[in-house]
């Protein structure tokens, strides 16, 4: 059986048994990395509006055909098997995808291998502008993932803290980077420097936070960021809980508990929603101070 290797965290890459093969034309790259993603058959209508969407149905399917032909040249073999309605990856093929590996190994808690398998972000470098419905599908997917790569360094970062804090610098280091206008990102990262002992890193990190939040986003820090590096005090606010991990039926939850009143409230911010980032905002933050007073 032969193994395609596909590398789609980064700029794309294509081996058949460890031979790289180039391909040149961007729209059978694309389509390659979509039916593998899929895992599945695509509608021979779909892959053609996808990847064509200014032509007519007849002139779309045609250059379908043309690509799936070169990129049966390009490979020198039948990589796509393909029918009268759909097409699909050659169920004779050993598929590997670094992006299904990285959800594997976050799947599995391998959450090591999972931060190293991701070495760039989802398709970076890569674009079709003509095919928006393409953009939106990579822009879900690259969210999706760099989502799943912040939990997993955020968890690195809460287990090494105390017994490896130099190795939580590393991760938080990492993570900070990933969006430097996150406050929660800086706070990890203020406090990896601070259980590995290095009080200026920490004061010179939380200089940072303040620095991009005022200049990118016009806000100040909040007072809780600052505690961080100067003698406890009491707090006005709340302070934040540390947050928990669960997986239930193959969805993998990030969650915290604040309060113990009589009452059970559950609060779903969102969409796409970050636990944490919520306590960046001094609304946010009073208004769960005042639910935790009267319910857990």
């Amino acid at each position: 059986m032969e193994r395609l290797e596909l590398r789609v965290l980064g700029f794309p890459e294509f081996r058949l048994d460890g031979r790289r093969v180039e391909l040149a034309l961007r729209k059978a790259v694309a389509l390659l990395i979509y039916l593998a993603e899929t895992d599945g058959p695509v509608a021979r209508d779909v892959a053609a509006t996808l990847l064509w969407p200014e032509a007519d149905a007849e002139a779309a399917r045609a250059r379908l055909r043309r690509t799936i032909y070169k990129i049966r040249t390009a490979f020198g073999g039948e990589i796509i098997t393909a029918s009268a309605a759909s097409i699909v990856l050659s169920p004779s093929l050993l598929i590997e995808t670094d992006s299904h590996a990285f959800e594997h190994a976050c799947d599995a808690g391998l959450l090591d291998a999972a931060a190293d398998l991701y070495r760039s972000d989802y398709l970076a470098g890569f674009s079709l502008p003509d095919c928006p419905e393409f953009e939106e599908w990579v822009f879900f997917r690259r969210e999706a993932l760099r989502s799943r790569l912040v939990q997993a360094l955020e968890r690195l970062v809460e287990a090494r803290i105390t017994g490896e804090p130099r190795a939580a610098v590393v991760h938080a280091t990492r993570l900070a980077a990933l969006d430097p206008l996150s406050e929660s990102a800086h706070r990890h990262l203020i406090r990896a420097h601070l259980a590995a002992g290095d009080r200026a890193a920490a004061e010179r990190q939380v200089e940072t936070c303040a620095r991009l939040l005022r200049d990118e986003l016009g806000i100040a820090l909040d007072p809780a960021t600052l505690a961080l590096v100067r003698e406890p005090a009491h707090a006005d606010t709340l302070e934040m809980p540390g947050t928990r991990y669960v997986a239930v039926d193959g969805t993998h939850i990030a969650y915290q508990t604040v309060g113990g009143g009589p009452l059970d409230i559950v609060l779903v911010p969102g969409f796409i929603s970050h636990v944490e980032r919520i306590w960046e905002d001094r609304n946010c933050r009073a208004w769960l101070d005042g639910a935790s007073r009267l319910g857990r």
